[in-house]
């Protein structure tokens, strides 16, 4: 049976591009009958990694907790927590960093990408440490699953690493970790394919994004040469993007987009693609306006998970710290 985690950084509005990546494949997830288990989490520790505003942070914490249960992961089903809210996952990430080498975290791509991105200027130990973290966050759980894109499988293979050093160490306690990738993983930005749909300006569509905006970022979306609606990732990246955005919000196949869309133009495809956007975004944002104005219940759900998933993390971790001879 299937214990599954995985969270994502409240650093912005949550896109169709996490939605269609991540959070669609938990809410499949928590329904399947091989699923024992399912943990979500808004990963606060994780997002003060980079700059963020203390002033509005709680907020924004409590608009990806709003995001999650609107976008359908079902607290009767599955445990919502924020991170920083069950201690044994810092805890247990400590316990690891004494038996992970800090070679295995400078070859990561991730901290490279950072170092490049801030010209140096940002490289404190949170960006190097930060997949031990995960690592802990996984394992604090015994999951054996985790929803990723692809960019994360390096650091599913690092969660393996420390937790085969510590089998090895101190006798079995964790499984191997599989990753469970999605065929949205790879959803990309409306202005550069080449890159993974982001949270800032036009590059992406935010799940709370009102019609008006939807259309207009569709329309300044970029296209391919030509005149075609034809799926081909290395000729056409943008267009694809663009087709495997409509394939899966309308459930159609790319083949039957296609041979709706022969002889016209990239304008019509965009007209009908905004649409297609909006009627599924509708459902979504009505159910975030409801729960917007019940912070009660959501309190409520949080305390309540919360509270579960220490159980369970103190449980792992007083098994880890009596091997461990603490």
């Amino acid at each position: 049976m299937n214990k599954i985690f995985s969270g994502i950084r409240p650093s912005g509005k949550l896109h169709l591009g996490n939605y269609l990546g991540a959070i669609k494949n938990w809410v499949e997830l928590q329904k399947s009958p091989d699923t024992e288990r399912t943990v979500f989490a808004v990963v606060d520790y994780h997002g003060i990694t980079t700059p963020f505003d203390p002033k509005t942070y709680h907020q924004q914490v409590m608009e990806a907790v709003l995001d999650y249960m609107a976008a359908g992961v079902d607290p009767e089903k599955s445990i919502l927590i924020r991170q920083s809210k069950v201690p044994q996952h810092t805890e247990l990430a400590w316990i690891f960093n004494t038996i992970t080498p800090v070679s295995w975290l400078d070859r990561l791509p991730t901290y490279k990408e950072k170092i490049e991105q801030t010209q140096g200027k940002y490289t404190h130990m949170g960006i190097l440490d930060y997949p031990v973290l995960m690592a802990a966050d996984i394992l604090i759980y015994k999951s054996n699953l985790v929803p990723v894109g692809d960019d994360q499988l390096p650091h599913i293979d690092l969660t393996n690493e420390i937790a085969r050093k510590f089998n090895h160490l101190f006798g079995e306690t964790f499984q191997t970790v599989k990753p469970h990738l999605t065929e949205g993983a790879r959803v990309m930005s409306l202005q550069d394919p080449a890159k993974k749909m982001s949270k800032t300006g036009d590059e992406g569509i935010a799940l709370s994004d009102n019609p008006e905006v939807v259309r207009e970022k569709i329309k300044k979306a970029v296209t391919d040469s030509g005149k075609e609606i034809k799926y081909d990732e290395d000729k056409k990246p943008a267009i694809s993007n663009l087709l495997t955005i409509y394939q899966l919000l309308s459930g159609r196949t790319i083949e039957e987009i296609e041979k709706d869309y022969e002889g016209k133009t990239y304008a019509d495809f965009k007209n009908d693609l905004a649409e297609v956007v909006v009627d599924f975004l509708k459902p979504f944002q009505k159910k975030y306006s409801e729960l917007k104005n019940n912070m009660d219940y959501v309190d409520k759900v949080l305390t309540e998970s919360e509270e579960k998933a220490r159980v369970i993390a103190s449980s792992t971790l007083k098994e880890i710290k009596e091997k461990i001879g603490i």
